[in-house]
């Protein structure tokens, strides 16, 4: 249900790129707010449904931005409950929180925006500190509900820590994240 969803969001998000006016709903607008649907790769743990809210503070007409994320899922994997027969984590619970800044050299335009920045993880009760890179695009839609202060975003985001399960040697860890949002410029 959620790669349907996810699929028909990607389709939309690609037309709309496609057809893309000129719009400056990030130049008007110094702040955002998004919420979002996509998965979440776990690095050997399968991919699962992933929720996202964020926060964005526009700088230079939307070229430099700061944002704040909340990220929520799930650490469920078919493969490791076959493998193995034991649950690894405490909890199949996923949290996450991102501080990052943003580059977008042409936030009218078809380029992608570059991230990077710092996270935190909770992946089954085991805390972590991330380092994030990524890149995305936001899609100001001009004229839906008589303005200009909604939008459709993509994200994708690799969360780079080390991990270490079940008392084994730690090892980097790359879990990337994509989600597919709505965005309210204000």
């Amino acid at each position: 249900m959620a790669s349907k969803i996810c699929t028909k969001l990607f389709v939309v998000i690609l037309a709309a790129l496609f057809f893309q006016s000129s719009s400056r709903a990030q130049l008007a607008y110094n702040n955002s707010l998004s919420v979002s649907l996509g998965a979440y790769a776990a690095s050997g743990f399968g991919t699962n449904t992933y929720y996202g809210l964020r926060y964005n503070y526009f700088i230079s007409g939307g070229k430099l931005f700061v944002e704040g994320a909340l990220g929520f899922g799930s650490l469920k994997s078919k493969v490791l409950e076959s493998v193995t027969k034991s649950q690894v984590f405490d909890t199949e619970r996923l949290f996450s929180y991102e501080f990052v800044g943003g580059f977008d050299p042409y936030p009218n335009g078809y380029v992608p925006f570059f991230v990077f920045g710092v996270a935190g993880l909770n992946q089954g009760g085991q805390s972590s500190f991330a380092g994030v890179i990524g890149i995305g695009k936001r899609v100001p839609l001009k004229g839906v509900f008589g303005g200009d202060r909604f939008g459709f975003r993509y994200d994708i985001r690799d969360q780079i820590f080390s991990q270490k399960i079940m008392n084994d040697d730690p090892f980097i860890s790359h879990n990337i994240a994509f989600t597919l949002g709505v965005q309210l410029y204000f």
